[in-house]
């Protein structure tokens, strides 16, 4: 079952697409929770990157507004 080592499979379902059964390998969003992780990582490096403003508005639009998301991800 290729389902489970995917990042995005929880309790029976995708949470990153409306489907009802999972792809595995071949659905163009499977990847590990390892590699998932390690992306966003390095997607909060970036963001770290950008001026203030820029910073502020894309983890208010996209993270909720929670600024720590990017003091606790170590790069």
């Amino acid at each position: 079952m290729m389902e489970q080592h995917c990042f995005a499979y929880r309790n029976g379902n995708c949470k990153a697409l409306k489907i009802r059964r999972c792809q595995g390998e071949g659905c163009p969003f499977f990847k590990t929770k390892a590699r998932a992780v390690e992306e966003q990582k390095k997607v909060f490096a970036r963001i770290r990157l950008m001026d203030p403003a820029s910073r502020k508005n894309i983890m208010t639009l996209y993270y909720g507004g929670k600024m720590s998301l990017l003091d606790e991800t170590e790069v």
